[in-house]
């Protein structure tokens, strides 16, 4: 148990406090409250209205893509991928999938060529993403099943991406 006496500038505000945890350390954050429970509630509205909007128009992109993935690489349509969101809070994100079936066996044959260091692995033109994928990747199609992350709450659609577990 740790106590700690802050002062925060002298100000009498209220403060949140946050337990956090970053990379294999806990931290306490302080900051001060400045969001009101009516701002609170009208961003989650937001949110909701807005992945609302974007699942109809994710449904509409599903009828013209899904024939161009699954032609060209059958399988599962979408793919999920545990990932970090706030106060560590693990969730699976939903996307897209525009990498073959086999895309993790295949990683283990090209690690040598892997250009980042660490953990990530990242090359120019992977043979593992299919053609359709590389063109939902670059114009960010394959992002459009998030929203409906964001409608069960998973995330927003303003705020940090969240991260994948191993890079914790």
């Amino acid at each position: 148990t740790v106590d700690l006496n802050i002062n925060v500038f002298e100000m009498e505000i209220p403060v949140q406090r946050e337990i956090e945890r970053i990379g294999n350390y806990y931290t306490v954050s302080f900051s001060p409250k400045i969001h009101s429970f009516k701002q609170i509630f009208f961003k989650r509205v937001m949110d909701m209205v807005g992945a609302i909007v974007g699942l109809l128009i994710t449904g509409i992109v599903t009828v013209f893509l899904a024939p161009a993935l699954l032609i060209e690489s059958p399988g599962p349509l979408f793919f999920s991928q545990v990932r970090v969101g706030k106060n560590g809070r693990r969730f699976k994100i939903y996307k897209f999938r525009s990498m073959y079936m086999d895309a993790e066996e295949r990683k283990k044959e090209l690690m040598a060529q892997n250009q980042m260091d660490g953990l990530m692995f990242k090359m120019k033109d992977d043979p593992r993403i299919t053609k359709v994928g590389k063109f939902i990747r670059k114009t960010s199609i394959d992002e459009f099943p998030q929203f409906f992350n964001v409608l069960k709450g998973d995330m927003s659609l303003v705020g940090p991406r969240p991260l994948l577990v191993q890079y914790l």
